[in-house]
């Protein structure tokens, strides 16, 4: 069942109208049933398996301990390695279940945490159920870590008018970002994308471009609407992102892009592996050869190409999502690396980072770095990709052959130019509702009932049928 739906419209009517009649003690119960009837809906057999990790881990971490850890882990992961890269063992026909990276994710950040003794182990099934089916967040997130969530979800929640229409304006626009912006845009970059070979350079710098608005669109999108719905419900979700696109470095970018993934892997695989016995060995070595480098730098460089690649292989097998972790690891690690000396260089120059120009350039390229690592994420192959890179590199013209061109998968005449006209207002109005938003969090709050209605006749007018799925449902 799609988040973008008439039967989910009626399944949320008739959840908080049972939610919120229910006495309070049993709102929980609700929750949970809700949330197994919403996982049923998407394929009833697929329940076997988020309720086998439920249970398994629920009964192994209840006295953590290594081995028990050890098979937690087995079974979770064994269970989503099959299905999800079955495919490369030849094996075709496994649909992947309902959200299974994530609550698998969620699975072994509570199991390490058991385990760490940085929580209690969860002594009620039924809890520690809810806690990993709830329905906003199943999809594609954001990875909640049961600390947080544990209190909120089986708290007592009363009616709350104005929960219902912050909720509700949240809907609105992450409905908006997705089946108007996202969709407006997924045509042109799956043109583009689906044959990179037959386009020029300047068409597909704009189809990669339109990539980067479509997939912050889709996914920031689907983000407002789960913790729009998850807040008419009394509960707060982990906010996922944090207008990424004003960010002034890229190590920034990823503190405010997938926020809730980043921590997960910064708390369970990177911070582990900076402390790990081996890094340290490996470190020392290092430090040997590079004396005048900074220890702390030299003990990041081994955790943080492991977490990137391992950030790749999540999202798929595929050479594409494998050179696109490397390309991120290599980036952070400069990054990381030329710090102190970006710094000093600055102050020699008598570069002023606050200044508004110097802002704007770190803003555009972060952008452009992380939109080049997209075309990565984005392509089919790698040889699709390097199609890409060499088009953009080396067939960019400015001029009309390439304005017409460009054009081309928009349409012919009238409709092309409508379609650029459309497309450039509300990515100007995006750009232009993000950055007032960057500098004031409440920038709409105050009329947001007519910022909701302007949203909506948008949505109406302009809206792209049939946009029911989310692109991160991939992964």
């Amino acid at each position: 069942m799609s988040l973008i739906s008439i039967q989910f419209a009626i399944f949320m009517l008739i959840l908080l109208t049972v939610y919120y009649l229910v006495p309070g003690k049993h709102q929980w119960k609700v929750l949970l049933a809700a949330s197994l009837c919403f996982y049923v809906f998407a394929k009833p057999v697929y329940i076997i398996f988020i309720l086998t990790s439920i249970a398994v881990t629920w009964y192994l971490m209840r006295k953590p301990t290594r081995a028990r850890l050890i098979w937690t882990i087995v079974i979770n992961l064994g269970i989503l390695i099959v299905f999800r890269y079955s495919v490369y063992f030849g094996i075709h026909d496994l649909l992947v279940p309902l959200g299974m990276s994530f609550y698998t994710f969620m699975t072994l950040g509570y199991a390490l945490d058991c385990y760490d003794r940085k929580i209690e182990p969860c002594d009620n099934l039924f809890h520690y159920a809810l806690f990993i089916s709830y329905f906003p967040q199943i999809t594609e997130g954001p990875i909640g870590t049961y600390q947080d969530m544990k209190d909120r979800l089986i708290a007592v929640h009363r009616f709350d008018r104005d929960n219902i229409i912050k909720g509700g304006y949240r809907v609105i626009q992450g409905l908006f970002k997705k089946l108007v912006i996202a969709g407006r845009l997924s045509y042109y970059v799956d043109t583009v994308y689906g044959n990179p070979k037959a386009y020029g350079g300047l068409t597909l710098i704009a189809a990669t471009f339109f990539y980067a608005i479509e997939l912050y669109a889709d996914f920031s999108g689907y983000m407002d609407i789960a913790c729009g719905i998850s807040g008419m419900l009394g509960i707060k979700l982990k906010e996922n992102f944090m207008r990424p696109y004003f960010s002034k470095n890229v190590p920034e970018y990823w503190r405010r892009w997938h926020i809730s993934l980043n921590e997960w892997f910064s708390t369970h695989l990177f911070m582990p592996a900076v402390t790990s016995g081996w890094n340290k060995k490996i470190s020392k070595v290092m430090y040997k050869i590079f004396p005048k480098a900074k220890k702390g730098t030299i003990r990041m460089i081994f955790p943080m190409i492991i977490v990137w690649i391992t950030t790749g292989i999540w999202h798929g097998a595929e050479a594409v999502y494998v050179a696109w972790g490397v390309y991120f690891a290599v980036i952070m690690l400069l990054s990381v690396c030329t710090a102190a000396w970006v710094k000093s260089f600055s102050e020699k120059i008598h570069w002023k980072a606050d200044r508004l120009y110097a802002r704007i350039f770190q803003t555009v390229r972060t952008f452009v770095i992380v939109c080049l690592g997209e075309v990565l994420f984005r392509s089919e192959t790698l040889s699709d990709a390097f199609h890409v890179y060499k088009g953009i590199f080396t067939d960019t013209r400015i001029n009309a052959a390439s304005v017409i061109g460009a054009l081309t998968p928009f349409g012919n005449g009238n409709q092309a130019a409508a379609s650029v006209i459309i497309i450039a207002l509300l990515i100007g109005g995006l750009f232009v509702t993000e950055l007032m938003a960057e500098h004031n969090e409440k920038a709409f709050m105050k009329h947001r009932c007519v910022y909701a209605g302007v949203l909506m006749v948008v949505t109406v007018l302009f809206g792209v049928a049939g946009q029911s799925s989310f692109m991160y449902q991939a992964f």
